[in-house]
Protein backbone atom coordinates (compact mmCIF):
# COMPACT_ATOMS: atom_id res chain seq x y z
CA UNK A 1 0.00 0.00 0.00
CA UNK A 2 2.74 2.11 0.69
CA UNK A 3 4.51 1.73 -2.33
CA UNK A 4 1.08 2.60 -4.78
CA UNK A 5 1.09 5.59 -2.58
CA UNK A 6 4.45 6.65 -3.80
CA UNK A 7 3.82 6.29 -7.38
CA UNK A 8 0.57 7.78 -6.91
CA UNK A 9 2.43 10.48 -5.12
CA UNK A 10 4.82 11.20 -8.27
CA UNK A 11 1.80 11.16 -10.74
CA UNK A 12 -0.21 14.06 -8.50
CA UNK A 13 3.37 16.16 -8.89
CA UNK A 14 3.54 15.20 -12.69
CA UNK A 15 -0.12 16.49 -12.82
CA UNK A 16 0.60 19.67 -10.84
CA UNK A 17 3.79 20.71 -12.41
CA UNK A 18 2.29 20.31 -15.67
CA UNK A 19 -0.86 22.34 -14.77
CA UNK A 20 1.91 25.28 -13.58
CA UNK A 21 2.73 24.64 -16.96
CA UNK A 22 6.67 23.85 -16.20
CA UNK A 23 9.04 22.74 -19.30
CA UNK A 24 8.06 19.47 -19.47
CA UNK A 25 11.79 18.19 -19.87
CA UNK A 26 12.32 20.29 -16.55
CA UNK A 27 9.07 18.36 -15.24
CA UNK A 28 10.46 14.16 -15.83
CA UNK A 29 13.92 15.20 -14.06
CA UNK A 30 12.16 16.17 -11.18
CA UNK A 31 9.20 13.68 -10.81
CA UNK A 32 12.85 10.95 -11.52
CA UNK A 33 14.40 12.50 -8.70
CA UNK A 34 11.42 12.27 -5.91
CA UNK A 35 10.92 8.97 -7.21
CA UNK A 36 13.98 7.57 -6.56
CA UNK A 37 14.27 9.62 -3.20
CA UNK A 38 10.87 7.86 -2.32
CA UNK A 39 12.17 4.34 -2.88
CA UNK A 40 15.58 4.77 -1.50
CA UNK A 41 17.68 4.73 -4.10
CA UNK A 42 19.93 7.47 -3.03
CA UNK A 43 21.26 10.55 -4.85
CA UNK A 44 24.67 9.00 -5.97
CA UNK A 45 22.57 6.03 -7.48
CA UNK A 46 19.94 7.81 -8.93
CA UNK A 47 22.59 10.45 -11.13
CA UNK A 48 24.58 6.93 -12.25
CA UNK A 49 21.38 5.87 -13.48
CA UNK A 50 20.31 9.31 -14.91
CA UNK A 51 23.57 9.60 -16.88
CA UNK A 52 23.92 6.14 -18.26
CA UNK A 53 20.12 6.41 -19.73
CA UNK A 54 21.03 10.07 -21.26
CA UNK A 55 23.82 7.96 -23.07
CA UNK A 56 22.52 5.13 -24.09
CA UNK A 57 22.09 3.71 -27.57
CA UNK A 58 17.97 4.20 -27.75
CA UNK A 59 18.39 8.33 -26.35
CA UNK A 60 21.09 8.78 -29.05
CA UNK A 61 19.04 7.23 -31.59
CA UNK A 62 15.88 8.49 -31.08
CA UNK A 63 17.44 12.51 -30.53
CA UNK A 64 19.22 11.60 -33.80
CA UNK A 65 16.00 10.50 -35.43
CA UNK A 66 14.46 13.46 -34.14
CA UNK A 67 16.86 16.14 -34.94
CA UNK A 68 17.16 14.80 -39.03
CA UNK A 69 13.16 14.95 -39.02
CA UNK A 70 13.38 18.37 -38.28
CA UNK A 71 15.96 19.15 -40.88
CA UNK A 72 14.19 17.19 -43.49
CA UNK A 73 10.84 19.12 -42.52
CA UNK A 74 12.82 22.65 -43.06
CA UNK A 75 13.86 21.53 -46.13
CA UNK A 76 10.51 20.21 -47.28
CA UNK A 77 9.01 23.40 -46.29
CA UNK A 78 11.83 26.03 -47.45
CA UNK A 79 11.51 24.25 -51.24
CA UNK A 80 7.92 24.90 -51.05
CA UNK A 81 7.22 20.80 -51.89
CA UNK A 82 5.18 20.48 -48.24
CA UNK A 83 2.90 23.01 -49.23
CA UNK A 84 3.09 21.00 -52.43
CA UNK A 85 2.16 17.75 -51.25
CA UNK A 86 -0.49 19.15 -49.15
CA UNK A 87 -1.99 21.42 -52.15
CA UNK A 88 -2.17 18.32 -54.26
CA UNK A 89 -3.58 16.17 -51.49
CA UNK A 90 -6.46 18.56 -50.92
CA UNK A 91 -7.26 18.66 -55.02
CA UNK A 92 -7.63 14.62 -54.72
CA UNK A 93 -9.24 14.31 -51.41
CA UNK A 94 -12.40 16.60 -52.17
CA UNK A 95 -12.66 17.09 -48.23
CA UNK A 96 -10.13 19.24 -46.69
CA UNK A 97 -10.86 17.45 -42.89
CA UNK A 98 -9.97 14.14 -44.48
CA UNK A 99 -6.90 15.41 -45.92
CA UNK A 100 -5.89 16.26 -42.38
CA UNK A 101 -6.65 13.21 -40.62
CA UNK A 102 -5.02 11.30 -43.84
CA UNK A 103 -1.36 12.40 -43.67
CA UNK A 104 -0.84 11.41 -39.54
CA UNK A 105 -2.68 8.01 -39.87
CA UNK A 106 -0.60 7.32 -43.10
CA UNK A 107 2.87 8.27 -41.28
CA UNK A 108 1.18 5.77 -38.56
CA UNK A 109 2.66 3.18 -40.44
CA UNK A 110 5.69 4.07 -39.34
CA UNK A 111 6.36 2.93 -35.57
CA UNK A 112 8.74 5.55 -34.74
CA UNK A 113 9.56 7.35 -30.72
CA UNK A 114 8.07 10.49 -31.37
CA UNK A 115 6.65 10.18 -35.06
CA UNK A 116 4.20 12.90 -34.44
CA UNK A 117 6.70 15.60 -34.61
CA UNK A 118 7.02 14.44 -38.58
CA UNK A 119 3.16 14.44 -39.68
CA UNK A 120 3.01 17.87 -37.20
CA UNK A 121 4.04 20.49 -39.98
CA UNK A 122 2.30 18.48 -42.91
CA UNK A 123 -1.14 18.58 -40.08
CA UNK A 124 -0.64 22.19 -39.74
CA UNK A 125 -0.49 23.11 -43.40
CA UNK A 126 -3.18 20.75 -44.18
CA UNK A 127 -5.64 22.67 -41.53
CA UNK A 128 -4.48 26.06 -42.64
CA UNK A 129 -8.30 27.04 -43.92
CA UNK A 130 -10.19 25.21 -41.07
CA UNK A 131 -10.46 27.47 -38.44
CA UNK A 132 -8.97 24.97 -35.94
CA UNK A 133 -7.40 25.84 -32.48
CA UNK A 134 -4.16 24.80 -31.83
CA UNK A 135 -5.56 21.55 -29.39
CA UNK A 136 -8.01 20.28 -32.37
CA UNK A 137 -4.63 20.09 -34.22
CA UNK A 138 -2.46 18.62 -31.48
CA UNK A 139 -5.41 15.78 -30.88
CA UNK A 140 -5.50 15.49 -34.55
CA UNK A 141 -1.79 15.17 -35.37
CA UNK A 142 -1.42 12.82 -32.02
CA UNK A 143 -4.53 10.50 -31.96
CA UNK A 144 -5.07 9.65 -35.89
CA UNK A 145 -1.20 8.98 -35.93
CA UNK A 146 -1.49 5.84 -33.65
CA UNK A 147 -5.00 4.59 -35.25
CA UNK A 148 -2.60 2.23 -36.92
CA UNK A 149 -1.01 0.89 -33.94
CA UNK A 150 -3.95 -2.11 -33.62
CA UNK A 151 -3.30 -3.53 -36.48
CA UNK A 152 0.20 -2.67 -38.50
CA UNK A 153 2.16 -5.87 -37.83
CA UNK A 154 5.45 -4.02 -37.73
CA UNK A 155 4.78 -2.18 -34.45
CA UNK A 156 6.93 -3.55 -31.60
CA UNK A 157 4.09 -3.59 -29.23
CA UNK A 158 2.16 -6.18 -30.81
CA UNK A 159 5.18 -8.28 -32.00
CA UNK A 160 6.99 -8.46 -28.40
CA UNK A 161 3.04 -9.07 -27.37
CA UNK A 162 2.65 -12.06 -29.54
CA UNK A 163 6.25 -13.65 -28.81
CA UNK A 164 5.11 -13.33 -24.93
CA UNK A 165 2.33 -15.33 -25.80
CA UNK A 166 3.81 -17.98 -28.02
CA UNK A 167 0.98 -16.98 -31.04
CA UNK A 168 1.24 -15.03 -34.43
CA UNK A 169 0.89 -11.34 -35.18
CA UNK A 170 -1.71 -12.24 -37.38
CA UNK A 171 -3.76 -14.05 -34.46
CA UNK A 172 -3.11 -11.16 -32.33
CA UNK A 173 -4.06 -8.32 -34.94
CA UNK A 174 -7.40 -10.35 -35.36
CA UNK A 175 -8.87 -9.22 -32.19
CA UNK A 176 -6.97 -6.08 -31.95
CA UNK A 177 -8.32 -4.22 -35.47
CA UNK A 178 -11.39 -2.85 -34.17
CA UNK A 179 -10.13 -1.18 -32.10
CA UNK A 180 -8.40 0.75 -35.37
CA UNK A 181 -12.48 1.77 -36.38
CA UNK A 182 -13.22 2.92 -33.07
CA UNK A 183 -10.46 5.11 -32.42
CA UNK A 184 -11.03 7.01 -35.84
CA UNK A 185 -15.16 7.09 -35.20
CA UNK A 186 -13.89 8.11 -31.78
CA UNK A 187 -12.00 11.04 -33.01
CA UNK A 188 -13.59 12.36 -35.80
CA UNK A 189 -16.32 13.91 -34.34
CA UNK A 190 -13.91 15.76 -31.34
CA UNK A 191 -11.49 16.78 -34.12
CA UNK A 192 -14.19 18.34 -36.26
CA UNK A 193 -17.37 19.31 -34.67
CA UNK A 194 -18.69 22.55 -35.75
CA UNK A 195 -16.09 22.23 -38.63
CA UNK A 196 -17.59 23.20 -42.02
CA UNK A 197 -16.70 21.27 -44.85
CA UNK A 198 -13.79 23.02 -47.00
CA UNK A 199 -13.03 21.49 -50.36
CA UNK A 200 -11.97 22.43 -53.65
CA UNK A 201 -13.92 23.59 -56.82
CA UNK A 202 -14.66 21.82 -60.01
CA UNK A 203 -12.24 23.43 -61.56
CA UNK A 204 -9.15 23.53 -59.02
CA UNK A 205 -10.15 19.52 -58.61
CA UNK A 206 -6.57 17.01 -60.14
CA UNK A 207 -6.85 17.16 -64.04
CA UNK A 208 -3.80 15.51 -66.00
CA UNK A 209 -0.37 14.29 -65.55
CA UNK A 210 0.85 17.73 -64.33
CA UNK A 211 -1.04 17.50 -61.36
CA UNK A 212 -0.51 13.90 -60.51
CA UNK A 213 3.12 14.56 -61.15
CA UNK A 214 3.14 17.16 -58.75
CA UNK A 215 1.76 15.01 -56.04
CA UNK A 216 4.13 11.84 -56.45
CA UNK A 217 6.94 14.14 -56.67
CA UNK A 218 6.64 16.01 -53.14
CA UNK A 219 6.13 12.58 -51.66
CA UNK A 220 9.14 11.01 -52.60
CA UNK A 221 10.91 11.85 -49.57
CA UNK A 222 8.28 10.49 -47.29
CA UNK A 223 7.95 7.59 -50.02
CA UNK A 224 11.53 6.94 -49.64
CA UNK A 225 11.70 6.50 -45.88
CA UNK A 226 8.30 4.11 -45.82
CA UNK A 227 9.98 2.02 -48.60
CA UNK A 228 13.09 1.58 -46.73
CA UNK A 229 11.35 0.99 -43.27
CA UNK A 230 9.01 -1.22 -44.55
CA UNK A 231 10.27 -2.50 -47.23
CA UNK A 232 13.41 -3.26 -46.83
CA UNK A 233 13.64 -2.95 -42.98
CA UNK A 234 16.46 -0.03 -43.15
CA UNK A 235 16.99 1.09 -39.36
CA UNK A 236 14.93 4.26 -39.18
CA UNK A 237 17.93 6.88 -38.55
CA UNK A 238 19.41 6.12 -41.37
CA UNK A 239 16.61 6.16 -43.52
CA UNK A 240 15.73 9.74 -42.26
CA UNK A 241 19.29 10.32 -42.97
CA UNK A 242 19.10 8.95 -46.68
CA UNK A 243 16.02 10.82 -47.13
CA UNK A 244 17.18 13.78 -45.94
CA UNK A 245 20.26 13.70 -48.02
CA UNK A 246 17.97 13.35 -50.97
CA UNK A 247 16.06 16.25 -50.14
CA UNK A 248 19.20 18.24 -49.90
CA UNK A 249 20.93 17.35 -53.25
CA UNK A 250 17.02 17.68 -55.00
CA UNK A 251 17.02 21.42 -53.22
CA UNK A 252 20.47 22.01 -54.12
CA UNK A 253 20.26 20.62 -57.96
CA UNK A 254 16.65 21.13 -58.57
CA UNK A 255 15.36 24.41 -56.56
CA UNK A 256 19.29 25.93 -57.08
CA UNK A 257 19.72 26.21 -53.21
CA UNK A 258 23.05 28.15 -51.92
CA UNK A 259 25.38 29.29 -49.01
CA UNK A 260 22.17 31.38 -48.03
CA UNK A 261 19.43 28.68 -47.87
CA UNK A 262 21.48 25.56 -46.45
CA UNK A 263 22.63 27.89 -43.43
CA UNK A 264 18.93 28.47 -42.72
CA UNK A 265 18.39 24.86 -42.61
CA UNK A 266 21.40 24.15 -40.45
CA UNK A 267 20.53 26.95 -38.04
CA UNK A 268 17.46 24.77 -37.14
CA UNK A 269 19.66 22.78 -34.97
CA UNK A 270 20.18 25.55 -32.81
CA UNK A 271 16.74 26.51 -32.58
CA UNK A 272 14.71 27.27 -29.32
CA UNK A 273 12.54 24.10 -30.38
CA UNK A 274 15.88 22.42 -30.95
CA UNK A 275 17.05 22.57 -27.83
CA UNK A 276 13.49 21.54 -26.12
CA UNK A 277 12.85 18.25 -27.76
CA UNK A 278 17.00 17.63 -26.49
CA UNK A 279 15.54 18.21 -22.75
CA UNK A 280 12.71 16.68 -23.07
CA UNK A 281 13.86 12.91 -24.60
CA UNK A 282 16.38 13.43 -21.82
CA UNK A 283 13.95 13.36 -19.13
CA UNK A 284 12.13 11.30 -20.60
CA UNK A 285 14.13 8.70 -20.43
CA UNK A 286 15.52 9.58 -17.27
CA UNK A 287 12.30 8.92 -15.76
CA UNK A 288 11.65 5.42 -17.72
CA UNK A 289 15.01 4.10 -15.99
CA UNK A 290 14.40 5.69 -13.00
CA UNK A 291 10.86 3.79 -12.88
CA UNK A 292 12.32 0.72 -13.79
CA UNK A 293 15.76 0.54 -11.79
CA UNK A 294 13.86 1.82 -8.42
CA UNK A 295 11.50 -0.98 -8.09
CA UNK A 296 8.43 1.35 -8.28
CA UNK A 297 6.87 -0.74 -11.44
CA UNK A 298 7.35 -3.93 -9.25
CA UNK A 299 5.96 -2.45 -6.38
CA UNK A 300 2.51 -1.05 -8.12
CA UNK A 301 2.26 -4.66 -10.04
CA UNK A 302 2.84 -6.61 -6.41
CA UNK A 303 -0.09 -4.59 -4.17
CA UNK A 304 -2.57 -4.95 -6.91
CA UNK A 305 -1.77 -8.84 -6.96
CA UNK A 306 -2.34 -8.54 -3.14
CA UNK A 307 -5.18 -6.49 -3.05
CA UNK A 308 -7.49 -9.67 -4.88
CA UNK A 309 -8.31 -7.15 -7.98
CA UNK A 310 -11.08 -9.25 -9.93
CA UNK A 311 -9.28 -10.68 -13.19
CA UNK A 312 -10.59 -8.69 -15.79
CA UNK A 313 -10.28 -5.30 -13.49
CA UNK A 314 -6.80 -6.49 -13.56
CA UNK A 315 -6.35 -7.19 -17.41
CA UNK A 316 -7.32 -3.65 -18.15
CA UNK A 317 -6.14 -1.74 -15.10
CA UNK A 318 -2.69 -2.69 -14.57
CA UNK A 319 -1.52 -2.55 -18.45
CA UNK A 320 -3.01 1.28 -18.19
CA UNK A 321 -1.53 2.54 -15.15
CA UNK A 322 2.19 0.81 -16.78
CA UNK A 323 1.41 2.67 -19.95
CA UNK A 324 0.56 5.72 -18.41
CA UNK A 325 3.56 5.50 -16.24
CA UNK A 326 6.37 4.73 -19.34
CA UNK A 327 4.38 5.99 -22.04
CA UNK A 328 5.44 2.81 -23.73
CA UNK A 329 3.65 0.25 -25.50
CA UNK A 330 6.82 -2.00 -25.08
CA UNK A 331 6.50 -0.91 -22.00
CA UNK A 332 3.26 -2.34 -20.62
CA UNK A 333 3.74 -4.99 -22.78
CA UNK A 334 6.79 -6.26 -21.49
CA UNK A 335 5.72 -5.51 -18.11
CA UNK A 336 2.16 -6.29 -17.70
CA UNK A 337 1.91 -9.18 -20.06
CA UNK A 338 4.09 -11.77 -18.38
CA UNK A 339 2.27 -11.14 -14.37
CA UNK A 340 -1.54 -11.67 -16.60
CA UNK A 341 -0.47 -15.01 -18.55
CA UNK A 342 -2.17 -16.94 -15.98
CA UNK A 343 -5.25 -14.82 -16.43
CA UNK A 344 -4.89 -14.96 -20.43
CA UNK A 345 -5.22 -18.76 -19.77
CA UNK A 346 -3.78 -21.79 -22.03
CA UNK A 347 -4.36 -21.53 -25.24
CA UNK A 348 -4.71 -17.92 -24.37
CA UNK A 349 -7.93 -16.01 -25.21
CA UNK A 350 -7.49 -13.87 -27.51
CA UNK A 351 -10.06 -11.42 -26.43
CA UNK A 352 -8.95 -10.71 -23.09
CA UNK A 353 -5.13 -10.34 -24.33
CA UNK A 354 -7.22 -7.80 -26.54
CA UNK A 355 -8.77 -5.92 -23.76
CA UNK A 356 -5.18 -5.71 -21.96
CA UNK A 357 -4.05 -4.48 -24.62
CA UNK A 358 -6.62 -1.61 -24.91
CA UNK A 359 -5.73 -0.84 -21.89
CA UNK A 360 -2.43 -0.83 -22.20
CA UNK A 361 -2.76 1.76 -25.32
CA UNK A 362 -5.10 3.63 -23.23
CA UNK A 363 -2.44 4.43 -20.94
CA UNK A 364 -0.36 5.47 -23.07
CA UNK A 365 -2.46 8.01 -25.08
CA UNK A 366 -3.23 9.84 -21.86
CA UNK A 367 0.32 9.46 -20.50
CA UNK A 368 2.36 13.10 -20.11
CA UNK A 369 5.74 11.47 -20.98
CA UNK A 370 4.41 10.07 -24.53
CA UNK A 371 7.15 11.90 -26.66
CA UNK A 372 4.39 12.16 -29.26
CA UNK A 373 1.99 13.80 -26.61
CA UNK A 374 4.87 16.13 -25.50
CA UNK A 375 6.36 17.38 -29.21
CA UNK A 376 2.82 17.40 -30.31
CA UNK A 377 1.57 19.94 -27.21
CA UNK A 378 4.83 21.77 -28.24
CA UNK A 379 4.55 22.25 -31.95
CA UNK A 380 0.93 23.60 -31.26
CA UNK A 381 1.31 25.40 -28.13
CA UNK A 382 -2.00 23.51 -27.21
CA UNK A 383 -3.01 23.92 -23.81
CA UNK A 384 -3.32 20.50 -21.72
CA UNK A 385 -6.21 20.77 -20.08
CA UNK A 386 -7.79 21.21 -23.44
CA UNK A 387 -6.29 19.02 -25.15
CA UNK A 388 -7.03 16.38 -22.46
CA UNK A 389 -10.74 16.79 -22.67
CA UNK A 390 -10.59 15.49 -26.09
CA UNK A 391 -8.13 12.74 -25.39
CA UNK A 392 -10.36 11.41 -22.46
CA UNK A 393 -13.45 10.53 -24.28
CA UNK A 394 -11.63 9.20 -27.15
CA UNK A 395 -9.56 7.23 -24.88
CA UNK A 396 -12.61 6.10 -23.02
CA UNK A 397 -14.48 5.04 -25.80
CA UNK A 398 -11.42 2.85 -26.88
CA UNK A 399 -11.60 0.87 -23.01
CA UNK A 400 -15.58 0.21 -23.34
CA UNK A 401 -15.12 -1.10 -26.68
CA UNK A 402 -12.44 -3.44 -25.93
CA UNK A 403 -15.28 -4.40 -22.95
CA UNK A 404 -18.05 -4.64 -24.77
CA UNK A 405 -15.96 -6.72 -27.80
CA UNK A 406 -14.79 -8.74 -24.65
CA UNK A 407 -18.91 -9.89 -24.28
CA UNK A 408 -19.42 -10.51 -27.47
CA UNK A 409 -16.65 -11.97 -29.26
Amino acid sequence: MISFLKVLGVLLLLVILIARRWNIGLIMLAAALVLSLLFSMGIGSWILVAGKAMIKPDTLSLLAALLLIQLLEATLRRTGLLQQMVDSLKKMVLDHRIVTVFLPAFLGFLPSAGGARFSAPLVAEASKDLNLTGERKAFINYWFRHVMEPIVPIYPGLIMAAGLLMISVPQLVSRTWPFTIVMILAGLPLAFAGVAYRGVGRQERMSGSRDWLRLLSSLVPVGLIMVLVMVFQVDLVISLASAFLFTLVWAILGFRWRGRELSRVGKELLSKSTLNIVFLVLGVFVFKDTLQTSGAVEALTAFFQSAHVPDLLLVALLPFLIGFLTGLTPGFVGVAFPLLLEIFGNPPNLSVIALAYAGGLAGILLSPVHLCLVLTKEYFQADWLKLYRMLLPASLALLLAAVLLLQVW
